[in-house]
């Protein structure tokens, strides 16, 4: 990989407008990777090779800003660890990929790390479909990879012996929102709303699934694209005129509140519940006042005092080092627990210099040998087995609401 991928990779996040604060510390990094995210900052000892992490995640189209947020929650990690000396006296350091939502792309750097990086395991995962590209081929290539976002049951489950995620399934995300609306809103008439990619097409067959478990049915399933789509009212019309009563909304930010535009154009007012792409601030730039009220399934919420202790430290490496808090509370946290589960498995497993066995021996301290583990999100006993590659469950959740352009958590749990 070229230095000029680098330049792209932050040539993408000024587009976005967000603030990058540049490790001055290390002594430089792999080729290709922006400066914060190859730096090791910390002292690991002379002479040591540093410990290579592949991170593939996207930071270039419109998924950028959660991608953002994840990768921060990577780095914070990365530099706690390295200030501590590394693991075994090795700094830990990040090979940055963009894939630029193109799972072609993708399934190339899966390859470029395992063959040509040498990447001792890796994390991302944030566009789904290019995570569901990525996931056989990391399985032929055999080393550990930690979707810290991607919801699509598939990228984890269905016999990936090397994929982990510290993710919302959207399976356990659709059984989670089922029981909220019932109990709060007191209804099973249901629209699904969903972007047409990876993303939205697992949230909106795992709420199907769900509901059809109950002997019932959505009132209506719309899609739209995400990147173009900005005028939704034929699609929210057919949900109005089904008869529902909630709004399963699963597009990314700022096409989420274009949904919102059409809903007030037509002057449909009922209770909206989705996930991560609602919790992305697109959808209150576009939605504006509209976004109040909106409900966004989250694993993490910084707008509130944070009560556990890792979770304080956590906040105020990431203000400290960033200048603001995580704008995406679920990525920046799953980003920040995936990393640092990922590190313990890589200390407990020992490294002996053979590459494939070390592959092995992190896959294998993962499912059975990790240990407990208090993060962010929640403490851990033994976070996976071989049976269950999902961190995440119904009990990881928290609910939040957006009040007065502020996404908060809810008083209904």
């Amino acid at each position: 990989m070229k230095r000029a991928a680098g330049k792209r990779w932050i040539l993408g996040m000024l587009v976005m407008a967000m603030i990058w604060v540049l490790s001055a510390c290390g002594a430089g990094g792999k080729e290709g990777a922006p400066a914060d995210a190859s730096a090791a900052s910390g002292s690991g000892e002379a002479g040591k090779e540093p410990i290579l992490i592949g991170m593939s995640t996207e930071a270039t189209g419109d998924n950028a800003m959660n991608s953002v947020n994840l990768y921060q929650g990577v780095q914070v990690a990365v530099d706690q660890v390295n200030a501590k000396g590394g693991i075994d006296g090795r700094l830990v350091e990040l090979v940055v990929r963009d894939t630029e939502q193109n799972p072609t792309r993708g399934i190339s750097i899966i390859r470029d790390f395992s063959q040509k990086e040498k990447v001792l395991a890796a994390i991302g995962g944030f566009h789904s479909t290019v995570m569901l590209a990525q996931s056989p081929v990391i399985m032929e290539e055999k080393f550990a990879f930690m979707v810290a976002t991607s919801n699509v049951p598939a990228s984890v489950e269905s016999g990936m012996p090397w994929t982990f995620g510290v993710r919302m399934n959207a399976n356990i995300t659709a059984q989670y929102a089922l029981k909220f609306i019932k109990e709060h809103f007191n209804t099973t008439k249901i629209a699904i709303l969903h972007e047409n990619g990876g993303y939205g097409k697992g949230a909106a067959a795992a709420m199907t699934k769900v509901l059809e478990a109950e002997g019932l049915k959505p009132t209506a399933v719309e899609t739209f694209d995400n990147a173009k789509d900005k005028d939704m009212t034929a699609q929210v019309n057919r949900a109005k005129e089904s008869g529902a009563e909630v709004v399963y909304l699963f597009g990314q930010g700022a096409a989420n509140g274009y949904v919102l535009q059409a809903m007030d154009k037509l002057g449909w007012k009922v209770p909206v519940v989705g996930e991560n792409g609602t919790a992305n601030k697109g959808i209150q730039e576009v939605g504006k006042e509209l976004a109040d009220g909106v409900y966004a399934i989250q694993t993490a919420n910084f707008n509130v005092d944070q009560t556990r202790e890792p979770a304080k430290k956590f906040l105020d490496d990431f203000t400290k080092k960033f200048g603001h808090i995580p704008t995406t509370f679920a990525s920046a946290a799953q980003g920040y627990d995936g990393a640092m589960l990922l590190f313990q498995a890589i200390e407990k497993a020992g490294l002996t210099g053979d590459l494939a066995k070390d592959r092995e021996a992190i896959r294998t301290t993962l499912e059975t040998n990790l240990g407990s583990y208090n993060g962010v999100i929640k403490e851990w006993e033994q976070a996976f087995t071989p049976e269950n590659h999902d961190a995440v469950d119904v009990n990881s959740y928290l609910m939040c609401v957006w009040k007065d352009g502020k996404l908060v958590v809810s008083d209904k749990q």
